[in-house]
């Protein structure tokens, strides 16, 4: 009877641990998180006036995101990821005017500098490499797609010969993200790379002093490659 007894009540134990388990990992988990990005290009081909720049120097500065996601839970340690993220990319390329305009003085410089806004929506796998008690960390992979917003996005060009000048940035980009995570309780740390796949540029069109239109005359094709920090909530 007493062997009864315990084997009754070590099956309720165990079920109730199963019971708080499946309780505590939820299929859904939602959460929120912010963070700072440096955005660099990989310039491939960069030309003023027919005359190719080779040589420039690159600022990147510092971006800003904001991010809502959900988590599908598949099981204890693997997940899927989607999240919609309002970013700014800022980023500015200097270079010396004499490589397009052989009567400029040697201290003279040409810059771009671009805000590019938009909204992010990636789907990455996630794996939990570490999942104990309050501790995780996990490392996840996935593409992104970016809707661009062309009316909250700038450009602005420095020493250049044209009236006016304006881009037409690719509204749909699309990258790849390689990350970790490390967690604490709810609160947790992200580090991501995302490389872009394709040229994010359609083309510049151009009006010099004369008045006349181009569209051809200045290229600056690039792909774009981002680091990322950020901290958040997951509920």
């Amino acid at each position: 009877m007493k062997r009864h007894i315990a084997i009754i009540l070590l099956s309720l134990c165990c079920l109730s641990s199963l019971q708080a388990r499946q309780k505590k990992e939820q299929l859904i988990n939602f959460g929120v998180k912010t963070g700072f990005s440096s955005t660099m290009y990989q310039v491939q081909q960069l030309q003023i006036a027919d005359r190719p720049i080779n040589e420039y120097t690159t600022k990147s500065e510092i971006s800003s995101f904001y991010t809502a996601f959900a988590r599908f839970n598949i099981n204890r340690r693997h997940y899927l990821q989607t999240e919609a993220s309002y970013n700014i990319s800022n980023y500015t390329i200097v270079f010396a005017t004499q490589q397009w305009d052989t009567n400029a003085f040697p201290q003279d410089l040409s810059s771009i500098s671009t805000k590019i806004t938009g909204i992010e929506a990636p789907l990455f796998y996630g794996y939990h490499i570490i999942k104990e008690g309050p501790y995780g960390m996990s490392f996840y992979a996935g593409p992104k797609a970016k809707l661009i917003l062309t009316n909250n996005s700038r450009h602005h060009f420095e020493n250049f010969p044209y009236e006016s000048i304006s881009e037409t940035i690719r509204p749909i980009n699309f990258s790849l993200l390689i990350g970790m995570g490390i967690n604490i309780r709810n609160v947790f740390f992200d580090f991501s790379f995302e490389y872009g796949l394709h040229n994010i540029s359609k083309g510049f069109t151009v009006v010099d002093l004369d008045e006349y239109t181009s569209y051809d005359d200045f290229i600056f094709n690039r792909r774009k490659s981002v680091l990322s920090f950020s901290i958040g909530f997951i509920f």
